[in-house]
């Protein structure tokens, strides 16, 4: 048995957490709903760290779109065998490649009578929660083929979203780095030339000249204790992060507030609640899931308050109202609910929140430009004005 560790909500909106024991996160998902409790957060009570650094390592080594087009593949061959036979073909296909051990794992967990949701598990830092959760669904309901095909597009979008988000900010950081490097040779060719200069005269260099010597000075002699620090401060911000609740909520708060990411959360929710409302789940066990799969927790938050009224009687449309979904989306779910098309009307709130996700993406690779371009006028200027104003003082001092 392992224990995991969990943070929930009762009907009653009352916090609840502690740990439990389980075989696995489908039989703890399992026991926290039949207690009525709405899991917000639930991880193993005691992390391996080797084994959690061994699997970190291999997810960079498949890459962010491997996800997708494992799931891409299974789809297409549930149509036409078992999830045995169909793990057991990907497995023969991955010969040599990092995903190799994951599919073999696989193959003999769910030949063992595991179900295919325990077996993903087993990589939950790779699949992630909400595609674990979402093959559970599938399988429970018998529409998994359905639910590894909507997972493939989910990703494949996530991951497109990323990537081009990514290239988007390869001018400015490029920019810095090409600033760091200039500053490094003046600070260290350039301007001590002049220092010595205007040490010999018995003048004062300029306040900026002064202050980028400094600067340059103290990382150039200093490089490795900075990078050393900085890396002890990253690791720290990181524990502090996955430790305190507060702090990944502020984070969260802060990420909900970019239109961008807002609105790819948007687009993941309508997505994910149309799909479990046509599986035939009601509308309060499919908020419950929704909520338990996000990341963000100002999300899982909102989706859980959401849930807990919707058992009390109250519609969707005038919950998202009274959360402050964008109006357009609050309209089509009313509508839908009046009409008995919600699940169309959903899938429209998709569509739309995808748009704006395209709109957004299309036009930040031109506000990095600016951004980058703003960013390099900035340094340069600082550059010439360290460089010209001792020139332009040299006559004063002779």
């Amino acid at each position: 048995m392992k224990k995991f560790k969990y943070r929930g909500y009762t009907a009653q909106a009352v916090e609840q957490t502690g740990t439990l024991e389980a075989e696995n996160y489908s039989e703890a998902y399992a026991a926290l709903g039949y207690q009525g409790i709405t899991v917000v957060k639930l991880e193993p009570a005691g992390t391996n760290f080797f084994q959690a650094a061994e699997n970190f390592y291999l997810k960079l080594k498949l890459g962010g779109q491997w996800k997708s087009i494992f799931f891409r593949e299974l789809s297409v061959m549930l149509g036409v065998m078992t999830l045995h036979d169909s793990l057991k073909t990907l497995a023969g296909a991955a010969k040599n490649h990092p995903s190799e051990k994951i599919l073999s794992e696989m193959v003999a967990a769910v030949g063992e009578g595991q179900s295919f949701a325990a077996a993903l598990e087993r990589y939950e830092i790779i699949f992630g929660g909400d595609a674990i959760q979402s093959v559970e669904i599938g399988e429970r309901s018998g529409n998994l083929q359905d639910v590894t095909k909507s997972l493939a597009i989910q990703l494949e979008r996530n991951y497109s979203t990323e990537k081009k988000v990514r290239g988007a900010m390869y001018y400015p950081a490029f920019v810095l780095l090409a600033a760091f490097a200039v500053t490094i040779i003046l600070t260290n060719v350039t301007l001590p030339i002049f220092e010595n200069f205007f040490a010999q005269q018995g003048g004062d260099l300029p306040l900026v000249t002064l202050i980028l010597l400094r600067g340059g000075k103290f990382l150039t002699e200093n490089f490795i204790l900075i990078i050393i620090a900085a890396l002890l401060t990253a690791v720290g911000c990181a524990w502090l992060v996955h430790e305190s609740e507060a702090v990944k909520f502020f984070l969260d708060k802060l990420k909900f507030k970019f239109k961008l990411l807002r609105e790819v959360e948007l687009r993941n929710f309508f997505g994910r609640l149309s799909f479990l409302i046509e599986s035939g789940i009601t509308l309060d066990e499919a908020m419950k899931l929704c909520a338990a799969a996000s990341k963000n927790l100002v999300v899982k938050k909102i989706l859980s308050d959401i849930k807990f009224s919707v058992e009390r009687g109250e519609s969707l449309g005038s919950l998202v109202a009274k959360e402050k979904f964008p109006p357009l989306y609050v309209g089509l779910i009313t509508t839908g609910e009046a009409g008995g098309e919600l699940v169309n009307m959903l899938r429209q709130c998709e569509s739309m929140a995808d748009f704006e996700v395209e709109e957004i993406l299309r036009t930040l690779p031109a506000k990095a430009e600016i951004f980058g371009t703003l960013l390099a006028g900035l340094i340069v200027a600082t550059l010439v004005f360290a460089v010209m104003l001792p020139i332009l003082d040299v006559s004063n001092l002779i």
